[in-house]
């Protein structure tokens, strides 16, 4: 997909309550990227912002919501001039990033599962972990528009 030839000069937000149905991945993933590559991202960044949207959701709606109907997913996308943020919080219980095993671990490589939110940091200049303003937990992805590749990023 190519990005837009006309360069954003305003700031766009786009915010979606989602089902806690496996549907509504796509759902996400389509929403982010229209707005990723209205800001310009294309092909291998593209497709990294759209993998991290994917794992971080459906993380929110596997681990957070339980796949539990009651329950929503919130997004919301912003993109400005330079940056690209991504804001994904679920209903659940929460979590401690730091007790989340480290999948590169020994005993995690041969795990089905385990790795979106180490893809997810890899793959984004900045991701934050926050309490949720209800309950569950908000995750917050940044891409910035002009970022040159990190030394230590996945490649």
């Amino acid at each position: 997909m190519m990005a837009s030839l006309t360069p954003l000069k305003s700031t766009e937000t786009v915010n979606r309550t989602l089902d806690s149905t496996l549907a509504s991945i796509d759902v996400a993933e389509d929403a982010v990227r229209e707005l990723a590559a209205q800001a310009g991202f294309s092909d291998l960044a593209l497709g990294r912002i759209c993998l991290a949207v994917r794992e971080i959701v459906t993380n929110a709606i596997v681990h957070g919501n339980r796949y539990d109907l009651s329950k929503r997913v919130f997004l919301a996308v912003s993109i400005t001039p330079a940056r690209l943020e991504i804001t994904i919080s679920d209903q659940g219980s929460g979590f401690h990033l730091s007790a989340v095993p480290d999948p590169r671990s020994p005993e995690a490589l041969l795990r089905p599962s385990g790795r979106g939110l180490y893809l997810a940091r890899a793959f984004m200049d900045e991701f934050h972990v926050q309490r949720g303003d209800l309950c569950g937990v908000a995750i917050v992805l940044v891409k910035y528009v002009n970022a040159s590749p990190q030394p230590g990023a996945l490649s």
